[in-house]
């Protein structure tokens, strides 16, 4: 994985992460150049990068922003489900894919204090199930692997502020296999011509499975983001 440090022009002050391991990480290097960062790669996986981060983080007094025990963060994403409201008041039911939990967290707190009759569905990965045991436990669960192609959803420890967000607001939780995820992104690009990576067509992969109970609701699938490698997304198609 790798880690981005922020060095001008507000100091060593931000960390960021490329999720999407190395090869999309490395791919991306060349854009990070103009904004003048130090970028680390440390880790095997997301979670390795993250604990790496926090002790580079302390070694070098730097603020580190949690990818989930973040507060602001939550806030943030939370903004879009404002949107959402704008542009489709009458929403039904919303999937919302689920690393750390931070984007399912942010848009449950505001559906259910605006429109608490709308259905928050939140997924993972069947390969990394740690929020979603949590979800169902009420304890902080962790799996000793996250592999999956979804690697925004590639998390194998839970974390203590999303986990009680999710268990309060959340209606119900869904497992997603890889060959689903990996249909789903066929789908977008067949139906959609729309690129989406693992963790982005995963909510597209949940609402198939349930499709039968959704007829003539209206749904909105959080296609989180389209950062797939070229060569997973050839195998794919």
């Amino acid at each position: 994985m790798t880690r981005l440090y922020s060095i001008k022009p507000v100091g060593l002050a931000t960390e960021d992460l490329l999720r999407g391991g190395r090869l999309i990480a490395l791919h991306l290097f060349p854009f990070l150049q103009p904004l003048e960062c130090l970028a680390i790669v440390d880790g095997n996986d997301f979670d390795e990068a993250r604990v790496n981060s926090e002790r580079i983080g302390k070694k070098r007094g730097m603020r580190y922003v949690h990818s989930a025990n973040e507060t602001h963060l939550i806030e943030g994403v939370a903004t879009a489900g404002l949107e959402i409201l704008e542009d489709l008041p009458d929403v039904d039911a919303i999937f919302v894919p689920v690393g750390g939990g931070t984007m399912a967290a942010g848009l449950a707190i505001v559906f259910k204090s605006i429109r608490p009759d709308v259905k928050i569905f939140a997924v993972q990965a069947e390969n990394a199930p740690s929020v979603f045991m949590s979800w169902k436990s009420g304890k902080l669960e962790s799996t000793e692997s996250a592999s999956t192609i979804a690697d925004g959803l590639a998390t194998r420890q839970a974390f203590k502020l999303t986990v009680p967000i999710l268990r309060e607001l959340v209606d119900d939780f869904i497992l997603v296999s890889e060959d689903e995820i990996k249909d789903a992104v066929r789908l977008y690009v067949e139906k959609a011509h729309t690129i989406a990576e693992g963790a982005g067509a995963a909510p597209l992969a949940a609402c198939l499975k349930v499709k039968a109970s959704l007829k003539g609701k209206k749904v909105v699938l959080i296609l989180s983001g389209g950062n797939i490698p070229l060569e997973l997304l050839k195998s794919i198609l």
